[in-house]
C-alpha cells in the first residue's frame, strides 16, 4: 500500500455475546492482503464489549497471546451500540474511520480496497464509503434472507445505480469509512437516545449530509454477514425499528416523508392481523420450501409490523 493513509485506520467492533463470531472477525483482520509489517502499522481494531456476559473478553485476550494484530478492548455496561461506538470514536486518534460488526467477516482486500478508493474521491475529507456487505457462502441463504440483503429492509445494495453520492439511508455501520473531519463537523456523534435497535446510523448520516458530507459505494470493499435470519425474527427486528422511529422522528420531524406520516402508518399498520397470518405462511415457504415469493409479499409483511409498532409508540 503506497499511499500514508494506511498508518492512520481504527476498524470499530461493537459486540454483545458474540466471542465465536468475534473471534472469526478478528481472524478475517489479521489474515488481511498485506505483510505483517504493513498490518502492524496500517491500521488498529477497537473492541468495544457492551456489556457481554459470555467469555468475549478472555476470548480477545487469548487471542491476543499470539496475534500480530493491534486490538484494543474496551468494556462498558449495555448502553446498546451508538454508546460502543462512540467510545471507540472518543479513544481513537486515527484520521479514518471503518465501521463494521462483530458478525461482518471481511474479504482479504477488504482494508486495502476501502483506503484505495477513498483516496481517489475528489473532496475525501467530506466523503464517507460504504462497501458491500453479503451472506457467506457456508450458511444457508433463503430466498428471503437475498431480499432483506438487497433491496431495502436491511441493506439497499441493488438499488444503488453507479458509485453515488447516495442518500442519508444507506450509512449502514456494518460496513462503513468515515473520515475523522466528517465527524468533527457534528457537535455530537452517534446519538445515544437510540435505545432500541435501529436508526442511530442513519440519523449520523443525515446529521453528516446536512453538513455537506458525500456518501459514496465501493462494491469491492466487500465482507460477509454472518447472521441467518428468518421471516418471523426480521418482523420482530422490524417492530424494533417502528418503536425506535419515534425517537427519530422526534429528533427530525421534517423526516416524516421518510419515517412515515401518520396517516401513512395508519394505512400501513390497518391488515396487521393479516400480515401476521401470512408471516408464518411465508415463513414455511421460504425456510422449508426454499421458495421465492414476490418483493411485494415481503415488504407488504414488513412495512406493516413496522407500523404497527411505530404507530404503538408514536406520542
Amino acid at each position: 500500500m503506497a499511499h500514508e493513509d494506511q498508518c492512520c485506520l481504527s476498524i470499530i467492533i461493537p459486540t454483545y455475546n458474540r466471542s465465536r463470531l468475534l473471534k472469526k472477525v478478528l481472524h478475517s483482520l489479521e489474515n488481511q492482503d498485506m505483510d505483517t509489517q504493513d498490518m502492524a502499522r496500517a491500521f488498529e481494531v477497537l473492541v468495544v464489549d457492551d456489556g457481554s456476559n459470555d467469555d468475549t473478553a478472555s476470548m480477545v485476550e487469548r487471542f491476543l497471546e499470539t496475534s500480530t494484530l493491534s486490538v484494543r478492548y474496551y468494556f462498558q455496561e449495555n448502553k446498546k451500540q451508538g454508546a460502543a461506538r462512540n467510545l471507540a470514536v472518543g479513544n481513537s486518534d486515527a484520521r479514518f474511520l471503518l465501521f463494521i460488526g462483530d458478525d461482518i467477516v471481511p474479504d482479504r482486500g477488504f482494508i486495502k480496497s476501502h483506503l484505495d478508493f477513498h483516496a481517489r474521491l475528489d473532496n475525501p475529507e467530506k466523503s464517507c464509503v460504504i462497501g458491500y456487505t453479503t451472506w457467506p457462502g457456508d450458511i444457508p441463504v433463503t430466498p428471503f434472507m437475498e431480499y432483506v440483503g438487497e433491496f431495502g429492509h436491511q441493506f439497499g445494495y441493488s438499488l444503488i445505480d453507479g458509485n453515488g453520492p447516495l442518500p442519508f439511508n444507506f450509512y449502514y455501520t456494518s460496513n462503513l469509512l468515515v473520515p475523522r473531519s466528517a465527524l468533527n463537523l457534528l457537535e455530537s456523534w452517534f446519538d445515544e437516545d437510540f435505545d432500541v435497535y435501529g436508526w442511530e446510523d442513519i440519523e449520523l448520516g443525515f446529521r453528516l449530509e446536512k453538513e455537506g458530507v458525500k456518501l459514496y459505494y465501493n462494491p469491492d470493499a466487500l465482507a460477509r454477514h454472518y447472521h441467518a435470519m428468518d421471516v418471523l425474527s426480521f418482523c420482530s427486528r422490524q417492530m424494533n425499528v417502528g418503536r425506535a422511529s419515534s425517537i427519530f422522528m422526534k429528533k427530525h420531524p421534517e423526516l416524516k416523508w421518510f419515517l412515515g406520516d401518520e396517516h401513512q402508518l395508519i394505512e400501513n399498520a390497518g391488515p396487521y392481523l393479516k400480515a401476521c397470518i401470512q408471516k408464518y405462511f411465508v415463513h414455511f415457504m421460504d425456510k422449508w420450501l426454499r421458495l421465492p415469493l414476490s418483493h411485494g409479499r415481503y415488504r407488504f409483511i414488513l412495512d406493516t409490523h413496522y407500523a404497527r409498532a411505530a404507530l404503538d409508540h408514536k406520542t
